[in-house]
Formats: C-alpha cells, sequence, structure tokens
C-alpha cells in the first residue's frame, strides 16, 4: 500500500516536473519566435538601417550592430565638432568683461548662471564618459563619435527649438503692450519674475540634455 501511494506520487512529480519544462520550453521558443516581415516593413527598416541618423540617438543605439561607414564617421566627427563649437559658444560668450564709459568692466552673467553653465557641460561630460565605459564591455567599432555626435545635435536642435518658443512668447507679450522685442526682454530682465525664469531655464535646459544623451547611458549588451 505504501509502495502504491509513492509510486503515485512519483508518478504526479514527474508530471508536473514534465508540465514545467514543457512550458519553459514552449516559452522560450515564443520569446525568440520569428515574425515574417512585408515588403514595406522589411525596406522601412533597411532604410533605417543604411540611414545617415545625424540627430536620432535611438536608431544608433538599435542599429548598433550595423557597420559605420567611413563617410558617415567622418560626417559624425564633423557634426560632433560643430555642435561642440555652437553648445561651447552658447555657454562661454555671454562670459566676456563689458565695458561701461567712466567706470570699469563688469559680468553681465549671474553666479547661479555660472553654476548652472558649469552643470551643463558636466553632464554632458558624464554621459559621454558613460558612454565610453560601456563600449570597455562591449565595444562596436566607431560606435562613440555616432552617439556623441547624434546626442550632441539633438540637444542642440532642442534647445535652439526652446529659446524660439520664448522668442515668440516674448514677441507676442511685446506686441500686446506696443514694445520691440528687444525692450522687452530687457524690462523682463530688471522684474523680479526674471530670477524665477533662471531657475526655470536652467531645469529646462538640464532635462534637454538629459533626455538628448539618454541612449549614451543604455548598456549596449541586451
Amino acid at each position: 500500500m505504501h509502495s502504491a501511494t509513492t509510486d503515485t506520487e512519483y508518478t504526479a512529480n514527474s508530471s508536473s516536473t514534465k508540465e514545467r519544462t514543457s512550458n519553459s520550453s514552449y516559452t522560450d521558443e515564443n520569446k525568440y519566435q520569428f515574425v515574417s516581415l512585408t515588403k514595406d516593413e522589411s525596406s522601412f527598416l533597411n532604410k533605417k538601417r543604411k540611414s545617415w541618423k545625424f540627430i536620432d540617438p535611438k536608431n544608433v543605439f538599435i542599429f548598433r550592430d550595423q557597420p559605420i561607414g567611413i563617410f558617415n564617421h567622418l560626417l559624425h566627427i564633423v557634426s560632433f565638432l560643430i555642435c561642440s563649437l555652437i553648445f561651447i559658444s552658447y555657454l562661454y560668450l555671454p562670459l566676456d568683461n563689458e565695458l561701461i564709459i567712466n567706470v570699469g568692466t563688469y559680468k553681465d552673467i549671474t553666479p547661479f548662471e555660472r553654476l548652472v553653465r558649469t552643470l551643463l557641460v558636466g553632464l554632458v561630460l558624464f554621459n559621454l564618459n558613460k558612454l565610453k565605459k560601456s563600449l570597455k564591455a562591449y565595444p562596436i567599432k566607431r560606435y562613440w563619435f555616432a552617439m556623441a555626435s547624434n546626442s550632441l545635435f539633438k540637444t542642440v536642435i532642442l534647445t535652439l527649438y526652446y529659446y524660439l518658443f520664448l522668442l515668440l512668447c516674448t514677441a507676442f507679450i511685446g506686441a500686446t503692450q506696443k514694445a520691440d522685442l528687444f525692450s522687452t526682454i530687457e524690462l523682463f530682465e530688471r522684474r523680479a519674475e526674471y530670477e524665477v525664469f533662471l531657475i526655470n531655464d536652467a531645469v529646462i535646459l538640464i532635462s534637454i540634455i538629459w533626455y538628448s544623451f539618454g541612449f549614451c547611458r543604455k548598456e549596449l549588451k541586451q
């Protein structure tokens, strides 16, 4: 009687084990199951794979195993240098001394603005260093310049969109008060609300850089 019970339990355990094993293998098969693509879908993927990718860090990451040609690599280097020049010019040109007749010179920038600009540079360098460390563990030829140039280019474009939006808003407010754009900007910089704007502006610029360089922080081996 004891032997029959043991055999029954063993049979039940064996069947449950086989069921779990079959379910596991079935799940693994489904996980890596290939999906047939239509002609249009295949054409779309090939187009994305072979595109130059100038402001597209997402697709650089998705197609990271696709070889990057020498010509595209040179374009990425040129793009990176141009965007770096624009970024550095935006950060440091306002730091020049301004001459006031019979008074001397002064810097038209607050310590808070100086801190924010330093933080922006540090954030870019942090993301680029993170990308470099990822490539040590999983090296991909010419990937660093491709991702760095695309991310920095995206930062520049989004920042230009942001400041264009601010200019349009300022122009609209100036038009309602029958004042030109530059007069409106000067009047706003003298108001108490300008300090609140500087804080919001810093948060938005930091968010733009963090978003643009998001794929630099992703693990390459996935």
